[in-house]
């Protein structure tokens, strides 16, 4: 019944009249990172030259910010990027972004919202499609965010040895030493490193990667294994393919982006291509 309802709300949002080039495309940054990732990088500059109108850093109830965001409407093409909290717990900042969602929804019906999210703002983003889609009951559509598509780059879907390493680090005595020489963040992110570590039973992303996720359009843009001069470090390239994550599946379409973990400006080429 969920699925069916899920189905339909989607379906009436995509097939309602004059609202068919109506999408906001939500950028959301990633561990110990901001919303600045996205225009330094040069991936807003991209998408905005493709016609998706840069509405700057979304506030709730504002929807733009100062003069360097053109406000939001019901129609035509958007982007915003939001800033979370990246130390904190994956709930913490899905609870942030999920206001940040629920707010779109509410002041903007007629758009359809895409969720882009660079490595463990991925986690995050899934949380709140998670949430968003077992918060289906019934025949009930109250706080329903209309999210049709997620796109992750450089995601530990299935963890990261090195959130596992700095679990680790945090828990023995180098977590005492660590503010002493700048390096608190070890201690603040003790329980985001664990909820990061690779996928064990019980553990959270374990969890996670069996809840029902809604049947959206989901792609996954995955860096190559680091090697001696290239890859991504932290991330291995199976943990970062959604496709291989048990309530995603087949569902997910793979695409290979070679470079290091940090976003670059040709995950912006690659987004133009996906994105209307």
């Amino acid at each position: 019944m969920k699925y069916l309802l899920m189905k339909l709300l989607l379906l009436i949002t995509l097939l309602s009249p004059g609202i068919l080039m109506a999408d906001i495309a939500v950028l959301i940054h990633g561990y110990y990172s901001s919303a600045n990732t996205w225009r330094g990088s040069g991936i807003v500059s991209l998408l905005s030259s493709k016609g998706w109108i840069d509405s700057g850093y979304y506030i709730p109830y504002a929807g733009y910010v100062g003069d360097t965001g053109h406000k939001l409407t019901n129609t035509g093409n958007y982007i915003v990027t939001v800033d979370l909290p990246s130390q904190a717990p994956v709930e913490v900042q899905a609870d942030l972004l999920d206001s940040y969602l629920k707010d779109m929804a509410k002041n903007y019906p007629q758009q359809k919202i895409r969720l882009i999210a660079h490595s463990a703002g991925g986690i995050v983003a899934r949380l709140s499609l998670v949430r968003n889609y077992s918060g289906l009951s019934g025949n009930s559509s109250e706080d329903f965010i209309p999210i049709i598509q997620l796109i992750t780059i450089a995601t530990p879907h299935h963890g990261s040895p090195i959130a596992e390493m700095a679990k680790t680090a945090s828990d023995s005595p180098i977590g005492l030493l660590a503010p002493l020489v700048g390096l608190s963040e070890i201690n603040r992110s003790e329980v985001l490193y664990k909820q990061l570590s690779r996928e064990k039973e019980n553990h959270f992303l374990y969890w996670l990667n069996r809840q029902a996720h809604p049947p959206i359009a989901y792609t996954s843009i995955v860096r190559a294994d680091h090697s001696l001069l290239t890859g991504d470090l932290y991330v291995p390239s199976y943990s970062q393919n959604m496709a291989t994550v048990p309530a995603i599946g087949p569902q997910s379409q793979l695409i290979m982006s070679p470079g290091a973990h940090n976003l670059r400006y040709t995950d912006g080429i690659i987004l133009m291509g996906l994105l209307p």
